[in-house]
């Protein structure tokens, strides 16, 4: 069975007001102290499983914001996976990025550690939608950290939030037809929930905060399902949609129910 190791690195530039991860907002952190932790709880997990040594086939770091970390602090820690685990030859190694924190030197560092796949939070093509999530880049920056992203690695995947506050079924056709002219193999597209103790949960509770009822909730995730299979982007589980052969490996583990590390402050691991 596929076994594969998820590092979640805690930290953001912003909060966004719909996000109850546990990411957390600093200004200046240790990287170094960080990711020594995180390679001795490496350490701990790997005798922890006992003698059985299984390949490691998949490695995704999440967040928080992975693309806050230096090239040389995800290079530390994909080494000492190497060191703990055999790596499979094919082995896909995928970060999640924010566009206004991509840049072309910080991507050729991820690619020279052994990054080989990017899964780039961009969340809407609308500049007011984007303001309102609380995300701190515009489409035009979205747009040009996506076209770096191709740049460096050849799989890239692109985050959208769906059935956002005011948003009709035509307005998410015309959005999600645009996200499809973009060339990645890979969507991940996730309705909106209101989480407990988020700003946007208050504003809601207000009165303030309008989303899709039901009804129309559940349309727009068939005009998702409608639009992205006639694409050739169908569906593989509730929200990730490949061409065939570019499904998240990672991802898959997870819904298979196999193996893996889960490595962080916000990790499981199974």
């Amino acid at each position: 069975m596929a076994f594969g190791v998820y590092i979640h690195w805690p930290f953001c530039a912003a909060k966004c007001p719909y996000c109850d991860f546990n990411s957390h907002v600093r200004t200046a952190i240790d990287e170094a102290g960080w990711v020594d932790a995180l390679l001795r709880e490496m350490e701990w997990v790997r005798r922890s499983q006992g003698d059985a040594v299984p390949v490691a086939r998949t490695v995704f770091f999440g967040g928080g914001t992975p693309s806050l970390m230096s090239g040389g602090a995800v290079g530390a820690v994909l080494e000492k996976i190497a060191a703990l685990w055999p790596m499979a030859n094919d082995v896909e190694v995928t970060l999640e990025a924010n566009p206004a924190s991509a840049d072309a030197a910080r991507f050729a560092d991820y690619a020279a550690a052994g990054v080989n796949r990017v899964s780039l939070g961009v969340q809407a093509l609308n500049d007011a939608d984007l303001k309102a999530l609380g995300r701190l880049h515009d489409v035009a920056e979205a747009r040009a950290a996506l076209a770096l992203a191709l740049r460096h690695f050849d799989r890239v995947s692109l985050d959208l939030i769906y059935a956002r506050p005011g948003q009709s079924d035509a307005a998410w056709r015309a959005e999600l037809k645009q996200a499809l002219a973009l060339g990645t193999a890979h969507l991940s597209l996730y309705q909106l929930t209101i989480e407990p103790q988020t700003p946007y949960a208050l504003l809601y509770q207000q009165g303030r905060l309008r989303i899709p009822g039901d009804d129309l909730a559940a349309g727009l995730y068939e005009t998702t399902q409608e639009l992205t299979e006639a694409a050739g982007l169908p569906a593989y589980e509730i929200s990730n949609h490949a061409r065939a052969g570019q499904e998240s490996r990672h991802n898959l583990i997870y819904w298979r129910y196999g193996d893996y590390a889960g490595v962080g402050p916000g990790a499981h691991g199974r």
